[in-house]
């Protein structure tokens, strides 16, 4: 056995820990996403979705990550839905990478990334680019995969056997993104969780919750597959001249008002030089 075919063999390997790009593994993910599990990821996402975030104040909301789905989108009630896909799509406004979006600074009013950032090269430059797009005031739903749920917990011992698309992302923490998030002038509202069975292919986990999964929801267990942040841009206030204007009055009146109260107060004056 030549030492070229065992590196060979050992950066094989290595590239099943590697994170692809987004539209190269768009369709992959696409397929698994009709999967029973990946149909009961999807039911339990756009549940959480339109029953606490449907009506979020804005007109416009882009979804931004897997293929998207209809349902999902019709899950707000928003004026202005669209999505953005890295792949082509019959139901994406357009093709895009989720690092460099076509469109202008502030004008999205939520933005919800559907694994678009674990399943990204990049998840800073994703979350820095939504930043941009997102207006002051505007809101952001973050859903990830949990990396302490089932699905997270067995990233790592699939990879070693397989390379399949949905076992290769990033295993991002609340915590870590919580700080990016921070970074970017973002603060964190509320935290959700979801989903806790285990990935197996069930259907009747899409029609009727298990006793693990109706005991998760009902005490919030952070361990299920997925999680969602929701989280605000807050709305950057600068000193106005006018501020500066009425401090300025403010100190020239209260000086004033010293000296009609002390008549006594001399003037500084210099003493007269004596003559040589």
């Amino acid at each position: 056995m030549s030492l070229q075919f065992l590196r060979q063999r050992s950066k094989n390997a290595l590239d099943r820990f590697k994170v692809r790009d987004l539209g190269l593994t768009a369709e992959g993910l696409e397929a698994w996403g009709k999967t029973d599990f990946g149909r009961y990821l999807r039911h339990h996402e756009q549940r959480v979705l339109q029953e606490k975030y449907a009506r979020l104040p804005g007109y416009r909301l882009m979804h931004l990550g897997l293929a998207p789905d209809q349902q999902l989108l019709d899950c707000f009630e928003h004026m202005h839905r669209f999505s953005l896909s890295a792949a082509p799509s019959a139901e994406a406004a357009a093709i895009s990478s989720c690092a460099e979006l076509p469109l202008p600074a502030d004008v999205v009013d939520v933005a919800v990334l559907h694994h678009a950032v674990e399943f990204s090269v990049s998840p800073k430059a994703v979350l820095a680019e939504v930043s941009r797009v997102v207006a002051p005031g505007g809101h952001l739903l973050l859903c990830m995969f949990n990396p302490y749920g089932p699905h997270g917990a067995l990233k790592f011992p699939m990879q070693l056997f397989s390379d399949r698309p949905q076992y290769c992302f990033h295993n991002l923490r609340k915590g870590r993104v919580i700080d990016w998030l921070s970074l970017l002038n973002f603060q964190v509202l509320e935290i959700d969780h979801g989903a806790y069975n285990l990935p197996l292919n069930r259907s009747h986990w899409t029609e009727q919750d298990s006793i693990w999964e109706k005991f998760g929801q009902k005490v919030r267990f952070p361990l299920g597959n997925f999680y969602i942040i929701h989280a605000v841009k807050r709305v950057a206030r600068g000193i106005s001249s006018r501020s500066l204007w009425r401090k300025a009055t403010t100190d020239s009146h209260f000086m004033g008002s010293r000296q009609q109260a002390d008549p006594m107060r001399k003037k500084n004056t210099k003493p007269p030089q004596g003559t040589s």
